[in-house]
């Protein structure tokens, strides 16, 4: 078959794409000759010197807040001592406080992905977590100088001149950014340029997978294989631009940030074959892990001692992340309840003049790790008719619940005992639902109808969670309704934040006020 011509296929490549810059171009074949218009050698003129990664843009982005937060600092002590006719009491402190914040800012941002290329380019996104992340930096300057008993040493109208601006020259900052990475060379700077190697079935599964996700940060510039014999035309809507030996003839001409390998991994002898002639190239090999990303979240690569292991599953609350849980809910649940004591101690007397028997209801329900906790609620029904069990659900006008448990149940008092269980550790205020031992899905242990139900017992079950502020309160009479509760639980479980539970808490309180599906 005959070899391509690099410089026409990367040529076609780019005129056809704004996001995947590969040719999608079902009818170019390799060796075919195409006429290239001339806007489109215009397009392909533009090259990224090799030097210039989008790492590396990303860094000079991150320096670029850092200078400006420093910059506002600077500004505002001179226009305001300028203003006032003052001396500057211990500047060196103000530059420092800067110094500090502007650390903080970037090194925070930096940790929410704010500097990767994906995220440069999207406006919306980079204005609302600046603000945010500002807003945090701001708090932990505040909560330093209240601890430290500095607070006095720094001028008020310049804090406030400093905090107001700095925000405005960060928003200008990613104007101009967004506003370079809207044109195409813009675009290109940020983009990370990458080469595929592999036409067969792995291959066309990574380029659905690139294609889906509508990526402007990444861009294939070519697909290719190491089969001569049996090289089709196009993959997936990608034209086969060649052999690995016209990779290599590629990548010397124009800038290839990354190639990716996709094929079988039990093709050893193939892959390390392959991999010995990229080392040939000044750019980055990576081996495809798509096959097993169907199969197993692949999160990274660690290590157990030096021998290397995929990283599948993630202990979802650990290191600093379960020490703000801990915290969140040993204080928070302290300080509820004790402002809800006497709300509480009204309601215990309220339930011993109500109908005989005990003022809590105890029933074993799932905790962390699947182990059973004894989950404490205001008791609701007559005691010879309740369900310890759980087994039979609770439904509108239940002939078992109490004059007054109808009244806890509509306000969703009921839930306050909960508390006790959040301050002694067994349970939290955001969190899965805990369910009976015995409750059922339809006709069902929910446990067996449900795929996956025990994995939202990886954190401790909550007062509220994600799936009772989406409308998934009340029965669970269908086989759907559980099913959605679990998705919506493991939702929360992936994507855990203290943000995300402060989230949760708001909604609660308008649920609560509506009080849909309480009952």
């Amino acid at each position: 078959m005959p070899a391509v011509t690099p410089e026409l296929s990367l040529e076609s490549a780019v005129a056809r794409s704004p996001y995947l810059g590969a040719a999608r171009d079902p009818s170019f074949a390799p060796g075919t000759p195409h006429a290239i218009p001339r806007k489109v050698h215009q397009a392909a003129d533009f090259r990224r010197p090799a030097w210039l990664s989008p790492e590396l843009v990303a860094f000079v982005v991150g320096a670029l807040d850092w200078c400006l937060i420093l910059a506002a600092a600077a500004a505002a002590l001179a226009v305001y001592f300028g203003l006032m006719d003052q001396k500057v009491a211990q500047p060196e402190r103000h530059i420092l406080t800067a110094f500090l914040a502007a650390t903080v800012f970037a090194g925070m941002f930096e940790r929410l992905g704010g500097y990767q290329s994906k995220q440069l380019s999207r406006l919306g996104w980079q204005v609302t977590h600046v603000v945010m992340t500002w807003g945090f930096t701001v708090a932990v300057l505040l909560l330093a100088a209240f601890l430290s008993k500095t607070s006095e040493i720094y001028s008020r109208g310049w804090a406030v001149a400093w905090i107001i601006g700095a925000p405005i020259l960060l928003m200008i900052g990613r104007c101009f950014v967004h506003a370079v990475t809207a044109t195409r060379a813009g675009a290109s700077y940020l983009a990370r340029n990458v080469a595929i190697i592999g036409a067969g079935t792995e291959g066309q599964r990574l380029l659905a997978r690139l294609r889906e996700e509508q990526d402007k940060g990444v861009v294939i510039r070519g697909v290719f294989d190491d089969r001569k014999s049996r090289l089709p035309g196009s993959v997936c809507g990608f034209s086969v631009h060649g052999t690995t030996d016209d990779l290599l003839n590629v990548a010397r001409q124009t800038t290839i940030d990354e190639v990716i390998i996709a094929l079988p991994l039990d093709a050893e002898q193939r892959l390390k074959s392959l991999c010995d002639k990229m080392k040939a190239l000044a750019i980055d090999v990576r081996l495809s892990l798509e096959p097993l990303a169907e199969v197993f979240d692949v999160r990274g690569l660690g290590y157990v001692g030096t021998v290397p292991v995929f990283e599948v599953v993630d202990r979802p609350l650990k290191n600093w992340r379960a020490v703000v849980k801990w915290v969140e809910d040993r204080l928070l649940g302290s300080l509820l309840l004790v402002l809800a004591s006497p709300l509480v101690a009204v309601i215990a007397i309220l339930i011993k003049l109500d109908s005989p028997g005990p003022v809590f209801f105890k029933q074993t329900r799932f905790g962390f790790n699947n182990q059973p906790i004894r989950v404490l609620k205001f008791r609701t029904m007559h005691v010879n008719r309740g369900d310890p069990s759980g087994a039979q659900r609770t439904v509108r006008n239940d002939p078992r619940v109490t004059r007054l448990g109808h009244i806890l149940r509509w306000l969703s008092l009921d839930e306050l005992p909960q508390l006790i269980n959040v301050v002694g550790g067994d349970m939290s205020l955001v969190g899965p639902r805990p369910h009976a031992v015995a409750m059922k899905a339809g006709d069902r242990l929910y446990c067996e109808a449900v795929e996956q139900y025990l994995h939202r017992h990886r954190v401790k079950p909550g007062i509220t969670g994600w799936a009772q502020v989406n409308g998934l309160r009340g029965e669970v009479d269908t086989l759907e309704k559980a099913r959605a509760r679990v998705a919506h639980d493991l939702h929360y479980i992936e994507h855990w934040s203290p943000w995300l539970d402060f989230k949760i808490v708001l909604k609660t309180v308008g649920i609560l006020a509506s009080r849909e599906n309480a009952y």
